[in-house]
């Protein structure tokens, strides 16, 4: 009964560690203007997804009849029937011409403005301060656009917002999305609170504590690979969505990819926390390999334990330096990491000490001091 319970309590615990993970990768993604500003200058300077937006904006552009009714108007009276073959060689020349310049600095800043915009329009539509639809105004990208196709400079001021603009969500769909960002907001802080209770009660409940300590790492490990799975699988069906739409196909994986990074993050920094608890556990373990580390590394907590403790305060600097994920960039999770880290070395040293008190040093191998030896003997 003990170890079903501790297995039960194991198993919701990983799948309220992958709730939250989720839950913070959609918090994170979609309320945070930096970091929906970030991912928007991502996409744009991806090439495949800048191409994708360049033929949607041309397409849109030329399309409209008051672009046209601009090329009619510009040209002599008897030439109007060329209006219709120049706006075609225009648009030609456009959709050459648009990918080159969506990605030069002005179109970047353009973009990256109208994002800004549009995230603060979502956010006040979350909030019910606003009503309507959510959209991306692209009316300076269609002017450059226009610009450098050689249009009349007035031609995009003629278009209807409509044409202009990109609707990326409707009024019914934002009042959806209020409903599952509020539960997000709500509930990301509850499933990392109700996964610690579920892991902590698991270890309490357990007569081998140790063994469960390794499992729980294990779990967050496995955790890890199931969000990245289930990104993987949202994404063939994100992808297979848009498998119609025209220019989409191609831009699409590459739009997953870059709108899922903070997923991944938090995958990775589950997988190496994970992977921190594991080893900790197996190093206090009984195990032949386990033992031989405590033993060999004996002398050195006995007689060096300042050294000791300073080795590991250089490795938790490194780790922060190399920043192989978020957490360990962040400030208040990186302090944790280093409380429990040391908690675990004043464990592991007095346990060790306990084992062998009078471990002498470390001697070098039979093969080892022959090396030295010869070396010695050769200088």
């Amino acid at each position: 009964m003990r170890k079903a319970s501790i297995a039960a309590l194991l198993a919701v615990g990983t799948l309220l560690w992958i709730g939250f993970g989720l839950g913070l990768w959609a918090e994170r993604q979609l309320l945070d203007t930096d970091q929906w500003v970030n991912t928007s200058d991502e996409l744009l300077e991806n090439e495949s997804i800048r191409t994708a937006v360049g033929l949607f904006i041309v397409d849109r552009l030329f399309d409209s009849e008051e672009v046209q009714a601009r090329i009619e108007e510009v040209l002599p009276p008897r030439l109007d029937p060329l209006a219709g073959p120049a706006a075609a060689g225009l648009k030609e020349v456009a959709r050459r011409n648009a990918p080159r310049l969506l990605g030069t600095e002005l179109a970047l800043n353009a973009w990256r403005e109208a994002n800004e915009a549009a995230h603060s329009e979502l956010i006040a539509l979350v909030e019910g301060e606003t009503g309507g639809n959510l959209t991306l105004d692209l009316g300076t990208l269609f002017k450059q656009i226009a610009e450098g196709t050689g249009l009349p400079p007035d031609a995009v001021d003629r278009l209807p917002p409509e044409v202009s603009s990109l609707q990326i969500a409707s009024g019914d769909n934002l009042r959806t999305a209020q409903d599952a960002l509020d539960l997000v907001k709500t509930l990301v802080w509850v499933l990392l609170g109700l996964a610690v209770v579920a892991f902590a009660s698991a270890i309490g409940l357990s007569r081998d504590r140790r063994r469960t300590v390794l499992s729980v790492g294990a779990c967050l490990m496995f955790a890890a690979v199931a969000i990245l799975a289930a990104r993987r699988l949202a994404g063939d069906a994100v992808v297979e969505a848009l498998a119609d739409a025209p220019n989409a196909m191609g831009a699409a994986d590459d739009a997953w990819a870059i709108s899922t990074g903070l997923l991944v993050d938090a995958a990775q920094g589950s997988f190496l926390f994970g992977l921190f608890i594991v080893t900790g556990a197996w190093l206090a373990g009984a195990g032949r390999r386990a033992t031989a580390v405590r033993r060999v590394s004996a002398f050195a907590m006995r007689e060096h334990a300042g050294a000791v403790r300073a080795a590991l305060g250089v490795a938790i600097l490194l780790l922060v330096i190399w920043g192989p994920v978020p957490w360990t960039q962040r400030f208040w999770t990186i302090v944790i990491f280093t409380v429990v880290a040391f908690v675990w070395l004043e464990w592991i040293r007095r346990r060790t000490l306990e084992e062998f008190p009078d471990q002498p040093p470390p001697r070098m191998s039979l093969r080892s001091r022959r090396a030295a030896h010869d070396h010695g003997g050769e200088t």
